[in-house]
């Protein structure tokens, strides 16, 4: 019985906590810059290597690759982590995977070089890291051609060709997006239902109610400048012109869950933005006017959603985090309709 036992134990793993464990070598990245196309979606763009970790017995190593900006190497606390794999010493990315991590996951810009510090990590009973490698890539914006309206007005010149555009993303016949009026004009507008002045257009009287008027006049009036929602429902023919100011708000910012911190509206990136000391172990949300009438958290893929909204049903999103303690610089991008973005940066 006694060998038995003994036996038995020997088939028991190992640990290695006594035992110093690391990366022998460099990770490779090529190659070292890559600019991406959307024709790229399915092909291999990038391809990683790295060596071994020895854990000084034959026992199963796991490794994953971290993904971070430049900014975050000290501690890696913003980074986007993928599991290769056990045993696993390389990987490729395709160009949806590698333009997804760039945009979604680090938030670089679109169409303009950035930098991504890569390193992987291995994992038996603890972790090891490599050494960062760099890799220079320039993502493209994945644009999603959704039904539209043109939005046409003073506000832009009456200039069909360079009308903003409103979209229904489900296809359902309400469309929604963002546009800024400044100050000086009529503040009138109007809206097509098609790149060009005819031959359908939408009117109003400003009562809330639209008409197909195919004529001049009946245009949309703002009440002033500012920055819009507008929304419209050729169900319903209705529509919804709100004035917005934005903020944000919760437990992770300066003023908590009880006073928003005012973000300012930059008319040349047609951003709102806002500098801010934020807190962990706390969420926040973006917040239009100082009320829970339009505010935005997050869906499972972490891209905005609306939780609040005058023609929704209240969806109860998760909210935003930082990653650690620090003085951020956040941005709200709802310039683009169909396609809302936020970005966090660690100042």
């Amino acid at each position: 019985m006694l060998l038995l036992a003994v036996a038995g134990c020997e088939k028991e793993p190992a640990l290695t906590s006594l035992q110093k464990v690391s990366f022998e070598g460099p990770v490779a990245v090529s190659p070292g810059n890559v600019v991406l196309q959307v024709a790229d979606t399915s092909t291999t763009v990038v391809s990683i290597s790295w060596p071994a970790v020895d854990y000084f017995r034959e026992v199963p190593v796991t490794y994953s690759i971290q993904f971070t900006k430049p900014g975050d190497v000290a501690t890696w606390a913003a980074a986007y982590e993928l599991e290769v794999g056990v045993n696993v010493l390389n990987t490729s990315l395709t160009g949806k995977q590698l333009n997804q991590i760039a945009v979604d996951y680090l938030g670089l810009a679109p169409d303009a070089e950035g930098e991504i510090a890569i390193r992987v990590k291995s994992y038996v009973d603890r972790a090891a890291y490599s050494e960062a490698a760099s890799l220079k890539v320039t993502p493209y914006q994945l644009v999603t051609h959704f039904p539209s309206l043109w939005v046409a007005g003073d506000f832009q010149g009456w200039d069909i060709a360079t009308a903003k555009t409103i979209v229904s993303v489900t296809n359902d016949g309400i469309y929604e997006g963002y546009i800024f009026i400044p100050p000086g004009g009529t503040n009138e507008f109007k809206l097509y239902a098609q790149p060009d002045w005819a031959p359908v257009s939408y009117g109003t009287n400003n009562d809330g109610s639209i008409f197909e008027s195919n004529t001049v006049g009946a245009n949309f009036k703002a009440p002033s400048d500012g920055y819009y929602l507008l929304a419209v429902n050729l169900n319903t023919m209705t529509y919804l012109l709100i004035k917005t100011t934005w903020g944000i708000i919760g437990a992770a910012t300066p003023g908590g869950w009880t006073s928003d911190t005012p973000m300012t509206y930059d008319e040349t990136s047609q951003t709102w933005t806002v500098t801010a000391n934020m807190i962990t172990g706390g969420s926040f949300k973006f917040r239009a006017n100082n009320a829970w009438q339009l505010d935005f958290g997050i869906d499972a893929d972490a891209h905005l959603a609306y939780a609040n909204h005058p023609w929704k049903a209240y969806i109860e999103q998760p909210q935003l985090t930082v990653p650690e303690n620090g003085n951020y610089t956040i941005t709200l991008d709802l310039h683009e309709p169909g396609n809302y973005r936020y970005d966090l940066h660690k100042n």
